[in-house]
């Protein structure tokens, strides 16, 4: 077997570089979104769509809190080392579960857009 750690540097900074890119992927799109956003002029569509935002940021909020209070927080042993940190452990377990959770959601979301017509 051989040993891996130079390799986990490098997966570090990727991981780190693709969570940069997507946060300011995120901040840019909720700042174009702000600055373009265009009245309707029916304003009971306008109050939906703003209904609809805050809702879905609310549901990933709930989701990721609760993902992180069932979360595990067994020690896990990595490259030989038993990593026992009950923060980082949660975490892991709550964006992992979190993901699952959302991909499930928007798969039987567009299930039924799909099926709906």
């Amino acid at each position: 077997m051989t040993d891996a750690s130079p390799l986990i540097d490098i997966v570090l900074w990727a991981v780190y570089l693709l969570l940069a890119a997507a946060l300011g992927a995120a901040v840019w799109s909720a700042v174009h979104g702000v600055l373009t956003h265009e009245s309707s002029a029916d304003p009971l569509a306008s109050r939906r769509t703003l209904m609809i935002g805050y809702s879905t940021a609310l549901l990933v909020v709930v989701v990721m809190a609760t993902t992180f209070s069932v979360a595990s927080t067994a020690p896990v042993v990595t490259g030989g080392k038993p990593f026992t940190d009950a923060l980082w452990l949660r975490l892991t377990d709550m964006f992992i579960y979190t993901s699952l959770l959302l991909i499930c959601v928007c798969s039987v979301i567009v299930a039924i857009a799909k099926f709906r017509r």
